[in-house]
């Protein structure tokens, strides 16, 4: 399998550059641990991630995956608690973009992010906003795992692009069951591991090897689509028609570019970041007293992703308007992180 081989490569290629950029973060003897690391990394980097993760895809060759899942988010928050109003607490809440969105449908909300960085940008932010949804909203550098805010003080905590880089689901899972009321909302998104059996991406050899591609493989079997779907590709259809004069724009450009990758513009993260399955995660959420889970897809790659070095802006435009089926079971098989959503 010629192309797995390419994969392994790649990997082995960039394990070593973690390895480098991971020893080039020794100050004298004492070694910097991942917690300190992940600090680092978004408080230098703060205001370019934050345009990366939030930019247009109009005009941007990445996939606006901070839009969907801040989207996905606060509608699984007031679907479940049926109102926009309480006491949200957003856990990595980075620039602040998920509360200030929140804010903006009626609730109070208090973002939380070890990153000094991330905290500046998002105060800088709160300070922009008329006075009463300035005194709606706050923000704390703070450990998301030992937050330090009042026990079940919260209506709906949620936590986005944020578990991935935890050692452990446990003390997350013990805090927000902690914060939230009896019948609270929690909303956390997860990097997906049912992505790497259908991908050919650099995790599939190592679910091979390990042998976890079976157990992945089972648990796709159970995502069948049922007539449900059929008006969600309807949206599709309706999407596709929409973006088709973009889509033109977008393979324009990437032909001009010679399909050329655009230049990230933040800095590499240097360390392995966390998987889990949906029912992996659910198993640990239960476990915590956490019930009624529902998932959502989120960043699809219906075309193989390795078409989006080729051409990204038409990749990623394409992409974009098959996100009417983020909330079929099935869109779990294609996506490459999902949003869970779940009742205390």
């Amino acid at each position: 399998m010629p192309h797995l081989q390419l994969y392994g490569r790649r990997r082995a290629l960039r394990r070593r550059r973690a390895d480098g950029r991971a020893r080039s973060l020794r100050r004298g003897t004492r070694r910097v641990t991942s917690r300190e690391y992940v600090r680092r990394y978004f408080s230098d980097s703060a205001r370019q991630w934050l345009a990366r993760a939030y930019d247009d895809v109009e005009e941007t060759a990445a996939y606006p995956v901070g839009a969907q899942r801040t989207r996905l988010a606060l509608e699984g928050v007031v679907d479940r608690l049926g109102t926009a109003q309480g006491h949200l607490v957003d856990l990595g809440c980075g620039g602040g973009n998920l509360a200030l969105h929140a804010v903006d449908l009626g609730f109070r909300a208090t973002g939380v992010d070890l990153a000094e960085g991330m905290i500046a940008e998002a105060e800088a932010r709160r300070a922009a906003l008329v006075p009463d949804a300035r005194d709606r909203v706050s923000f704390r550098v703070a450990d998301v795992l030992e937050t330090g805010l009042r026990t079940g003080s919260a209506d709906a905590v949620t936590a986005i692009g944020l578990v991935e880089y935890l050692a452990a689901d446990e003390p997350f899972l013990a805090e927000t069951a902690r914060l939230l009321r009896g019948g609270g909302v929690l909303v956390v998104s997860c990097r997906n591991r049912l992505f790497n059996a259908t991908s050919g991406n650099d995790y599939t050899r190592e679910e091979i090897e390990t042998g976890s591609a079976t157990g992945l493989l089972e648990e796709l079997a159970t995502l069948r689509p049922d007539r449900a779907v059929v008006p969600l590709l309807g949206e599709v259809v309706a999407r596709l028609r929409e973006a088709l004069p973009g889509l033109e724009r977008a393979l324009a450009k990437d032909a001009a570019s010679e399909g050329a990758r655009v230049a990230r513009s933040s800095p590499v993260f240097g360390q392995r970041r966390r998987q889990h399955s949906p029912a992996g995660f659910a198993a640990a959420a239960a476990a915590a007293g956490f019930r009624h889970p529902r998932f959502f897809g989120v960043h699809p790659h219906v075309l193989s992703p390795a078409l989006e070095a080729v051409a990204p802006r038409f990749y990623n435009r394409f992409a974009a308007a098959l996100e009417p089926l983020e909330s079929a079971p099935v869109s779990l098989a294609w996506s490459s992180a999902f949003l869970a959503v779940f009742t205390r």
